[in-house]
């Protein structure tokens, strides 16, 4: 009975620290978008989130899916000190090593092509971001389920050096200064976090052989890929629009579905808190592990579908509440047609994420992604030049349902054999 106690007061410890964890991720681009819209315009916020949305591949990769396979695997052995510290050792090695690669590629992209030599050095303020990522153990705070470290540590630099963009971004020309502030606050993070891995955990990093790399690269394949298909579908959406449209529609896109996906990943926390548990469920008591995500499915879309009707009944009021005068008419219909994503994205992955990969189907997991992205690659090119930005929340959102659908189809296999 205590043991029980224990695991429910450690789950609850690590969700209210996921929780303001994300809720920081809604609150900051919030506060943001709209005095950036106001003060460097929505050309210029354009530039940045074009630039962010090549800088995200960069990220995709130094990541290579190890938030999900580097927990899965630290949970498991998370009883076993040698064991958790090689793997730390082992996955940060393959993260040094990908970054290395990731700013050798950006250099030479940058520099050949002359659509992102005009703005080179925003690349390389951006690129800050996915050296923070990098160096940032979430992945074993979450395995181990200390989440209170993490949250303490972004919650201090994020929102310090979002406070630095309100003070020192007062004209359309220092809009430079926005990734600087960004790639601090994930630097800074970063840096303090591994401070706490060697004094709070005491492991010590030690960079591994190539081999050891390799085999961590091999164990992330099928996520990574996985997770570039996902940004597919949901970071190409801002290039195609910036080559067709033009900056100004990127602004206009990006800013709206920045405040769909910070709802979306509301939903984060809960499944970020049960992924360790239900991974050590799995081995332990896998029909009880499928009871309890019967129970998530059920209570959570319940709750979103509702949260989902509010929203879009009152879509009018909350867009003119967080924009006011930034928008033109169109910011309401974008809103309205991406509202389901909430929804759908808690479906994929309850059943991607929860199921599938925690019973080690990585590759019906990539497959649906591949597909999934194909699709909506088409579909994006198509409506968004016959549309403008309408056309590409109309195809991001049927990508969407594409998604949650596979990941249901392929989960229901597992379920109905349990």
């Amino acid at each position: 009975m205590m043991f029980k106690s224990q695991k429910v007061k450690t789950l609850f410890s690590n969700f209210i620290s996921l929780s303001v964890l994300q809720g920081l991720n809604l609150i900051l681009p919030l506060l943001t978008i709209p005095y950036l819209l106001k003060v460097i315009g929505v050309e210029k916020y354009g530039i940045l989130a074009f630039i962010n949305a090549v800088v995200l591949y960069f990220q995709i990769v130094t990541e290579y899916g190890f938030n999900s396979t580097a927990t899965r695997d630290i949970s498991v052995a998370s009883y076993d000190k040698k064991k958790v510290e090689q793997l730390f050792n082992e996955v940060l090695s393959a993260k040094f090593f990908l970054l290395g690669i990731g700013i050798i590629v950006l250099s030479i992209l940058v520099f050949s092509f002359p659509i992102l030599r005009k703005h080179f050095d925003l690349y390389f303020y951006s690129y800050g971001v996915v050296v923070g990522m990098a160096i940032s153990p979430i992945w074993l705070f979450q395995g181990l389920q200390q989440m209170k470290y993490i949250t303490y540590i972004n919650v201090i630099f994020k929102t310090l050096f979002t406070l630095a963009i309100f003070v020192f971004v007062k004209h359309e020309n220092q809009y430079w200064l926005v990734p600087v502030f960004t790639s601090c606050g994930f630097i800074f993070s970063g840096i303090l976090s591994l401070i706490i891995v060697a004094k709070k955990f005491h492991i010590r990093f030690i960079f591994q052989s190539f081999d050891k790399i390799n085999n961590q690269l091999k164990n992330g394949k099928h996520i990574f890929l996985s997770e570039l298909q996902m940004t597919l579908l949901s970071n190409t959406n801002l290039l195609i629009i910036g080559f067709i449209a033009g900056n100004s529609s990127v602004g206009y896109y990006s800013s709206i579905e920045k405040v769909i996906r910070a709802i979306s990943n509301l939903n984060a926390p809960v499944i970020n808190t049960l992924y360790p548990f239900i991974s050590k469920e799995m081995v332990n008591d896998k029909i009880n592990a499928m009871k309890i995500i019967n129970k998530v499915v059920n209570i959570g879309s319940s709750l979103i579908f509702f949260f989902i009707i509010l929203c879009f009944l009152f879509s009018d009021y909350i867009i003119n509440l967080i924009y006011a005068e930034n928008f033109n008419e169109n910011a309401v219909l974008i809103f309205r047609i991406m509202i389901l994503f909430p929804l759908l994205s808690f479906l994929d992955q309850v059943f991607g994420k929860l199921v599938l990969l925690n019973n080690g189907k990585d590759k019906e997991f990539l497959k649906v992604f591949f597909y999934s992205g194909c699709i909506s690659l088409l579909l994006t090119c198509i409506l968004t030049f016959y549309f403008d930005f309408i056309g590409t929340a109309i195809a991001s959102t049927f990508a969407q349902i594409l998604v949650a659908s596979g990941m249901f189809y392929y989960s229901m296999k597992i379920i109905r054999t349990k």
